[in-house]
């Protein structure tokens, strides 16, 4: 029988949309039924997917037998309490990012999981499994750029929307319901990435984070970052610069990734990370084609209890130092 999944909550529903389509082609896995939480958003939900089971109960999928996995993306406030359920009915847990608000609505999800012996973890850390991020660490790993000195990440979008092709409040928008706005929203993958690539931890964080362009937004729609990670193998510190908005106009938006080493550079260019070194020395390593969010692997691995590359402890290490650049300075 495949390995069941139930995906508990739309809110985040770009990922949650991938996921759905995700698992569907996924040879390994099947989708059990879907719970969308808000009751407004109900008709809309079963409307879109009729071929699925979609029900206003959490708890419908979290108690089946059939459920192997509870994908949660649902609100970050929500997703602590709905976790620990989870993983108390047996269930592995894969949370949407971020996790908690805080760290210490993550503890009782930590514990369910330490006691249970299941799965849990946060969707920003499933990229590991992806070639993207493996490329990437296996090209600093070999030293093809010497030793790394800084990573920058630009993410310049726009304001979320709440459901495809709606604009308007959300709850990513909602002090109450999230940690903080556009620099989290996405730098914590950034976060998550530096600490596989570079293999190591986070050690001191600051930034500036402000309400630039979006007047009566309660959280900011502009942050940037300066982060200092100590690789574990002893090598010098690495900067990370990271800074993420959502205040690009609609239709218009930067990204880029950029890596600086004692002996060269890489740079992310559509599906490829390329290399430049001195002497016009420029190789390509192309990104194969797929999901970001590869659930085929990481089912796989779930089933055969093969080590995964993530797992609570970076959910939970991701989290930390985000928070610690919201505490290091005050929302303007």
């Amino acid at each position: 029988m495949a390995f069941g999944i139930a995906l508990v909550g739309l809110h985040h529903w770009y990922t949650a949309f991938g996921v759905v389509d995700n698992v569907n082609a996924a040879e390994n896995a099947s989708l059990i039924g879907l719970a969308e939480l808000r009751p407004e958003r109900l008709a809309q939900a079963q409307e879109r997917f009729k071929d699925h089971t979609v029900t206003g109960n959490a708890d419908e999928l979290i108690h089946d037998p059939a459920v192997n996995l509870v994908a949660l993306c649902c609100s970050t406030a929500q997703a602590p309490e709905l976790a620990t359920r989870a993983l108390r009915a047996g269930k592995h847990v894969l949370s949407v990012k971020p996790p908690a608000r805080t760290l210490a609505e993550m503890e009782a999800p930590l514990l369910a999981a330490k006691e249970t012996g299941n799965f849990y973890g946060s969707f920003e850390c499933l990229q590991r499994l992806s070639p993207r991020a493996q490329i990437l660490r296996e090209l600093i790993q070999s030293g093809v750029i010497g030793t790394p000195m800084a990573y920058y990440q630009i993410g310049h979008g726009g304001l979320p929307s709440p459901w495809p092709g709606e604009t308007g409040p959300s709850w990513w928008t909602d002090a109450a319901q999230v940690p903080g706005g556009a620099w989290i929203d996405h730098s914590i993958y950034s976060v998550d990435l530096a600490r596989f690539v570079f293999g190591g931890e986070i050690v001191s964080a600051n930034g500036i984070i402000e309400n630039r362009v979006t007047p009566g937004l309660a959280l900011e729609d502009y942050g940037i970052s300066l982060m200092r990670l100590k690789p574990d193998n002893g090598s010098p510190s690495v900067s990370l610069i990271f800074e993420d908005t959502w205040s690009a106009k609609p239709g218009f938006g930067v990204h880029r990734n950029e890596i600086i080493g004692t002996e060269g550079r890489i740079t992310g260019e559509g599906n490829e990370w390329v290399v430049s070194k001195p002497g016009n020395d420029v190789s390509r390593h192309v990104i194969p084609d797929g999901p970001f969010f590869n659930v085929g692997p990481f089912v796989t691995a779930l089933e055969t209890g093969t080590s995964l590359p993530f797992g609570s402890s970076d959910a939970r290490a991701n989290l930390a130092a985000c928070l610690e650049v919201y505490n290091s300075t005050t929302h303007h």
